[in-house]
């Protein structure tokens, strides 16, 4: 990451916005920031935010759309002012969200600002000093959703496509839980260098202090029994931690759930799939990509508090010892994928179960056995 202080004139120069005029603009590069505030950089550095301009699907994305400029302005909301230079192609960096202004979240997306003209960084505390690099601005709103919502709620159109924002509102708001409680999650940590250890520093990580978020959003549940001379296999996977839909944000995202018949040596004999997300089609009812769609054809996400349930019948394979089922988050659909030609995408395991069949009688059971959730490994999921 660029690791110098830009101070620009910005005059309407390629990539800059037209109507900028002739102003000075004062921008950070992240690494410059990560001199003082290293905990936050290094929770930064591998999130989704650092990585908005670069990812392989956005690269992809954007230019199979039309109209660029919502997810320019949000994926690098700095070209407007900087142009596409170093510090622009950083994504969603620290001069983003600290000098982010004018928050009214809506529909229409990326509905801020950003308070560029002078060295003023604003945040949540309004209890600390300026000092010589930059001053300190007071900004209550750092601790509401609505510094998230600016980017994540956006319809086009009347397609929905990130509804993150409005999910919550309609759920958390009312308990005051913020996306910051689940996303930022307060620690003990110095602020910056120097400074003195404090309560309720917000981890700048997006998922977690362990990044392990969305496997804390998921509890997966499983029942077998004998029916019909076949096998019942009955899955629930709950919406247990996540104040919005899951899968959430891009519409192509899912969650897979997959039931599996395994041997001794766990190899599989039968199987049986199910794809969890909100699928977009077209005036044809084909599915289509966001920028191509015009309505929602299907919704199987799992709203917050809610559960999915689904039952696979089928007769035993012969040599089959336990029956294995797992969630798995991808980052995009297979269709998706295969469009854009992107091959390498967040697949993380978020639960997993297996029951065993030798407990199972010859005949139908009226107490099934049933196995809960086991999380998945921890992975550590690469940026999207």
């Amino acid at each position: 990451m660029d690791a110098a202080l830009a101070v620009v004139e910005v005059d309407g120069g390629p990539g800059a916005s037209p109507d900028a005029g002739l102003e000075k603009t004062f921008a950070t590069g992240a690494g410059r920031c990560g001199e003082c505030h290293e905990k936050m950089f290094d929770e930064w550095e591998d999130t989704a935010h650092a990585a908005a301009a670069r990812s392989p699907l956005y690269v992809a994305a954007i230019t199979k759309v039309a109209d660029k400029q919502c997810g320019e302005r949000c994926h690098t909301p700095l070209v407007a002012r900087l142009g596409k230079g170093i510090l622009a192609s950083e994504g969603v960096t620290c001069d983003v969200c600290h000098t982010m202004r004018d928050l009214q979240p809506s529909a229409r997306g990326a509905n801020f600002s950003l308070a560029l003209g002078d060295m003023v960084k604003f945040g949540p505390r309004c209890d600390l000093k300026d000092h010589y690099f930059h001053r300190m601005g007071c900004s209550p709103e750092h601790r509401e959703a609505a510094v998230c919502g600016g980017c994540h709620w956006w319809q086009r159109g009347s397609v929905p496509v990130f509804t993150e924002y409005a999910d919550w509102r309609d759920v958390y708001a009312r308990a005051d839980r913020p996306c910051q409680t689940c996303h930022m999650p307060k620690e003990r940590a110095a602020i910056a260098v120097g400074s003195p250890v404090r309560a309720g520093v917000p981890h700048h990580g997006w998922l977690g202090v362990t990044r392990d978020l969305r496997v804390r959003a998921v509890a997966l549940a499983v029942a077998v029994a004998v029916k019909d001379a076949g096998l019942a296999v009955d899955v629930t996977v709950t919406n247990v931690g996540a104040g919005h839909y899951i899968p959430s944000g891009l519409p192509e995202r899912r969650l897979l759930v997959r039931a599996q018949l395994v041997d001794g040596k766990g190899a599989a004999l039968g199987e049986q799939a199910w794809w969890l997300g909100r699928e977009l089609v077209d005036d044809a009812g084909k599915p289509a990509a966001f920028w191509d769609a015009t309505k929602v054809g299907a919704d199987s996400r799992i709203a917050p508090g809610k559960a999915w349930h689904e039952t696979w019948s089928g007769a035993a394979a012969a040599g089959a010892v336990a029956v294995e089922v797992e969630v798995r988050y991808r980052a995009a659909s297979p269709e998706l994928a295969t469009l854009l030609g992107v091959t390498e995408l967040v697949d993380q395991q978020l639960a997993h179960a297996r029951v065993s069949l030798a407990r199972l009688p010859a005949s139908a059971q009226t107490r099934p056995p049933k196995a809960g959730t086991r999380p998945g490994p921890r992975e550590r999921p690469r940026p999207r």
